[in-house]
């Protein structure tokens, strides 16, 4: 279907567009803020974990000058001080790597929350088209991404002239210190810039997430008549509903009368309603109600019990109690249960009497 105009598309979007554009991949997405995140979590890293990480190649730069451990008779085990190396350094950077890892997923965290998005890493010829690729260059979000990275840079310029203009007396001191004192001052150089830079990158990482959640929700808007033909879908006509109500009325009654002949006994008021229980000790707790109904439907209930021989007994009090107070498919209340039991129990010996059931059509009446 064609876009439509941006002059048409006045609402906001409905939450069934947002959860489809979701599932689609189609979620704001900020490029500043993941960079600004892995630079603040290096710079943090480095200030925490730097003089071990110093450490380790100042020893390692020892021995492997003096061929320290590569083994003994003149022999070099180049592979086994390599293995050595190897290890030791997955060692060493493992926190760097895990902390990377985390500030990875909080970074698409904060730009878009939690999404899975299947369709979004499908393979579509339309994102590898040159033709296309050369019109998101000189669309509206390339113009916004240029400008962003002049910004940037800009910035970043600003930020180490204004810091190193006052450091240049310090920077020339450093010829004159010992190794370790000018690695530690060009060590507070470089944090002193980069947690700077990080600062003013993190103002624009913020405002350009909120560009993007602007124009997220800018790009889905939607027509009023867009709204109207979801409305449609997702409602039926007050016809359409009375029918399915209908259709799904006429099935459970078809089931009901289907478990009519499963029933122990039919009690009945004795035309306007009958209502037909079950009962299995070793099953239930209580007898159940099967099934129930009122005039027309009593009758036909009453003829099914009759042709398959469940007896019909006439209780107009009781059967008018189970009737108002029990669905179909539920347990008898307990205040019920006595003369449930009367009446199960006369069943069950006239059952006995008779050498299993009653003959059809039989109507026990006390």
């Amino acid at each position: 279907m064609a876009e439509k105009p941006a002059s048409e598309r006045t609402e906001d979007a409905t939450p069934e567009r947002l959860k489809k554009a979701r599932e689609e991949g189609q979620i704001p997405e900020s490029r500043e803020v993941p960079s600004v995140l892995m630079i603040a979590m290096l710079l943090l890293a480095l200030t925490l974990g730097g003089s071990s990480v110093l450490h380790w190649l100042s020893v390692r730069a020892r021995r492997g000058l003096s061929l320290e451990g590569a083994g003994g008779g003149g022999s070099v085990r180049f592979g086994g001080i390599l293995s050595d190396i190897g290890g030791s350094l997955l060692v060493t950077m493992l926190p760097f790597i895990l902390a990377g890892a985390v500030t990875s997923v909080l970074a698409s965290f904060i730009s878009s929350g939690w999404s899975f998005a299947p369709k979004g890493v499908q393979l579509r010829m339309d994102r590898i088209n040159p033709a296309n690729g050369l019109k998101q260059i000189f669309s509206s979000k390339g113009l916004v991404r240029m400008l962003v990275a002049i910004a940037k840079m800009t910035l970043v310029l600003l930020i180490v002239w204004l810091y190193l203009r006052g450091k240049v007396a310090a920077c020339l001191s450093l010829r004159w210190a010992s190794p370790a004192g000018m690695v530690t001052g060009i060590g507070e150089l470089v944090v002193g810039v980069t947690g700077r830079i990080v600062l003013g990158l993190a103002v624009i990482a913020g405002l350009d997430l909120l560009f993007q959640r602007w124009r997220y929700k800018r790009d889905l808007r939607m027509s009023r008549r867009e709204i109207k033909e979801e409305r449609k879908q997702h409602e039926l006509s007050p016809e359409l509903k009375g029918r399915i109500r209908g259709t799904q009325m006429d099935m459970a009654r078809k089931r009901m009368l289907n478990d009519i002949p499963q029933a122990d006994v039919v009690i009945t008021n004795p035309t306007h309603v009958a209502v037909a229980l079950k009962y299995d000790a070793e099953r239930m707790a209580s007898p159940q109600v099967i099934a129930k109904g009122p005039d027309l439907l009593c009758e036909r209930i009453k003829a099914i019990a009759r042709e398959h021989a469940v007896p019909v007994v006439h209780r107009p009090e009781l059967a008018r109690a189970l009737y108002g107070t029990v669905d179909v498919g539920e347990a008898i209340p307990e205040a019920l249960f006595v003369a449930v039991a009367e009446v199960l129990a006369m069943i069950y010996r006239l059952r006995r009497n008779r050498n299993a059931y009653l003959p059809t059509g039989a109507t026990p009446t006390t």
